[in-house]
């Protein structure tokens, strides 16, 4: 476990909402991209604290959401070994911890792999749109009716007096393929990137009608809203499309924005993981962290204190689909090990941000440094062996995990 964070100045509790945009990159207009797919996101990342260099915990739903509300990484977690990862009850997350501190939690999504019981853990009022069902494709559109949806489950739990406060997470799947084109969205053309950017203009508009009305509540001032994504996706970067199998930048680097009254718009360019976003919800909301948590709460670096720098973990567990990865980011490094530990790259990714260039030959010194780091950091995550009888992926004779 990390060291605390600094005590953040006092200030009143809040109400927080957690939006996860699906397979939403980093290179949004914000961040320098071309076109101006999300207008109502870039107008709130001028309004918000923005992490330039965030990470998710992995590169596929399934491996990422679910350690974010538990504050874990998913080789440590008890699951099974499917790609559509079951988790099981022995994980403390977010919402049982509100439950115990008399807080509520609610959500509302729209993919089928949120029917998945160990993903309601926790939640005190949880929904899944109507209409919602495995399918390939699955049913879309689904944002307007997410931001209806969420609107509803809001005005139902929000306590007008603010004693009782509510932490809420609302997942929009638009941007997951297959990508549809929309009548009132821009056209931006027939390929896959340009068929995604009209998703994401698409989620843009709802997700800000949601975040507009959220601001005109009674209870408004006293929320934070938390916007990222759960993953990013891959358009022929290192001949991958969609996400999950890898980590590279692609898949891993999110955007990062907190609206939080009371704290100064900034950009933060220190790397932070999502990790950090269960003790960081809990801070806001004034509970305090116990049992204690793998990450640091990001709250007193949100109203203007500086907090060093911590290296990154990134943790693709292995399934019966997907191949074992971790990556490890430290400053403007990356390490990405394969496999069982057996096969290593290395980028500096500030540099070479599409990770063009591998320099584990190259710098043999900070290659060997950055390995020494990632055995260190590896050390401290125990790998839980899985539950059930999935057959995983390349696994050595005997080795569950």
């Amino acid at each position: 476990m990390t060291d605390a964070a600094p005590p953040a100045p006092a200030r009143e509790a809040l109400n927080v909402v957690l939006i996860l945009i699906d397979s939403m990159r980093a290179d949004m207009p914000w961040a320098g991209y071309r076109r101006k797919t999300a207008p109502r996101l870039t107008a709130l990342e001028k309004r918000s604290v923005s992490y330039t260099r965030a990470y998710s915990l992995s590169s596929v739903t399934a491996r990422s959401a679910a350690p974010l509300l538990v504050g874990k990484y998913a080789s440590e977690m008890p699951r099974n070994g499917y790609f559509f990862t079951q988790w099981y009850p022995e994980n403390l997350f977010l919402g049982e911890r509100l439950k115990a501190a008399g807080h509520r939690a609610v959500a509302t999504h729209a993919h089928s792999y949120f029917y998945n019981k160990s993903m309601q853990q926790g939640f005190d009022d949880y929904a899944i749109l109507p209409g919602t069902i495995y399918d390939d494709p699955e049913p879309k559109p689904t944002s307007e009716r997410l931001t209806a949806a969420a609107k509803r489950m809001l005005a139902k739990n929000a306590d007008p007096g603010g004693q009782r406060r509510m932490f809420a997470y609302f997942h929009f799947m638009d941007p997951h393929h297959e990508y549809i084109e929309h009548d009132d969205a821009p056209d931006f053309g027939e390929e896959p990137r340009d068929r995604y950017d009209g998703e994401i203009w698409f989620t843009d508009r709802a997700v800000g009608d949601l975040i507009a009305w959220i601001e005109k509540q009674p209870w408004g001032k006293r929320t934070a809203v938390i916007v990222s994504a759960d993953h990013g996706e891959c358009f022929g970067e290192h001949g991958q499309i969609r996400h999950g199998y890898e980590l590279w930048e692609s898949l891993i680097h999110v955007p990062l924005l907190f609206l939080v009254p009371g704290a100064a718009p900034r950009r933060i360019h220190t790397p932070r993981s999502h990790i950090d976003l269960a003790p960081t919800i809990l801070d806001l909301m004034g509970v305090e962290v116990t049992p204690p948590l793998r990450g640091q709460s990001l709250v007193s670096e949100l109203f203007g204190s500086s907090l060093p720098p911590r290296p990154i973990v990134a943790d693709l567990s292995r399934d019966n689909l997907q191949d074992r990865r971790r990556a490890i980011i430290d400053g403007d490094l990356k390490l990405i090990a394969r496999g069982d530990d057996e096969r290593w790259l290395m980028y500096d990714v500030v540099k070479d941000p599409k990770e063009r260039t591998t320099l584990t030959e190259k710098r043999p010194d900070e290659f060997r440094r950055m390995k020494k780091l990632y055995d260190e950091l590896s050390a401290g995550i125990p790998n839980e062996e899985v539950h059930g009888d999935a057959v995983l992926k390349n696994a050595p004779p005997g080795r569950r995990w």
